[in-house]
């Protein structure tokens, strides 16, 4: 009985993925075998199963303001996710697999965002299913993914907001994990590195930053006159270029170094907001 127990469990579960109620918590670490690939999550509120087809998708919601969120689907793999009555939020290359995110439903928000609900992740080779990533808690937890560090995949969350909470990552024999946030994203063909600032306060991101060999660049002028931007100039962030007076109240920062101009956004209206983003413009050389 103990031999055939993942088995099961997935038997089980990919009919319900992120869409029926949350089964009891398993332990943080959980491992699996499809079709001789190894399966593993160490993130809790994650789980990664063997699939050989997608579950049909139960009707839900899509908004047209919201299908700017959705993908046009350009392979095989995503179109499957589409016959099976997915919205495809995004599709990304994982090593030899093919991955693509897809959502049940979505929810109309503010400043043009929505909230994407019931996400999984499908995990193809070629046209084969191998296994889904979801969460047994369905809501938002699961949104999009997008590439990272080059060898790897972050799974985003379907929040208004999207957050990260995991990375995939395929090990040399194939094995597909789902790992907790890097602590560092190695950018500019690895000239620079950007460490894990997201959700921090500004003023706790902008030290950790610095260590990392990223130095504030502070604007020679200003467009608005917003009063947050001087509060933060005078609160120790003369970084900060400009701040939006509407929806999330985004603010935004420039850091620079030798491999290039690093820029943050910060979300929310605390004194020290913290960090929803960044990007990286890398210089030549």
């Amino acid at each position: 009985m103990t031999k055939h127990l993942p088995l099961l469990l997935a038997a089980a579960l990919i009919p319900l993925l992120a869409a029926g109620p949350a089964p009891a918590q398993g332990p943080a670490s959980t491992t699996m075998q499809s079709g001789g690939v190894a399966l593993r999550s160490d993130v809790a509120a994650l789980r990664i199963v063997a699939a050989q087809r997608l579950p049909r998708s139960p009707v839900g919601e899509r908004p047209d303001f919201c299908r700017h969120l959705f993908a046009t689907t350009r392979t095989p793999a995503g179109g499957q996710a589409i016959a099976a009555g997915w919205a495809v939020t995004r599709e990304a290359t994982l090593g030899p697999y093919q991955a693509v995110s897809f959502v049940r439903r979505a929810e109309p928000g503010t400043s043009g965002t929505c909230r994407m609900l019931d996400g999984n992740v499908a995990i193809f080779r070629g046209t084969d299913l191998v296994a889904i990533v979801y969460a047994p808690g369905g809501g938002d937890a699961i949104g999009s993914v997008s590439a990272f560090g080059g060898d790897a995949l972050r799974i985003w969350s379907g929040d208004f907001l999207g957050r990260p909470v995991a990375d995939l990552q395929v090990g040399a024999d194939g094995a597909i994990a789902v790992r907790p946030l890097a602590a560092e994203e190695r950018v500019c063909g690895g000239r620079a590195v950007v460490p894990n600032v997201y959700g921090r306060p500004i003023n706790e991101a902008r030290t950790i930053l610095q260590r990392s060999g990223w130095t504030p660049g502070p604007p020679q002028t200003r467009d608005g006159n917003d009063s947050r931007v001087a509060d933060l100039v005078r609160r120790g962030v003369p970084e900060v270029e400009d701040c939006s007076g509407t929806g999330f109240g985004f603010c935004a920062y420039t850091y620079d170094n030798a491999a290039g101009t690093l820029s943050v956004t910060t979300a929310g209206d605390n004194d020290f907001p913290e960090v929803a983003g960044y990007s990286v413009r890398c210089r030549l050389g």
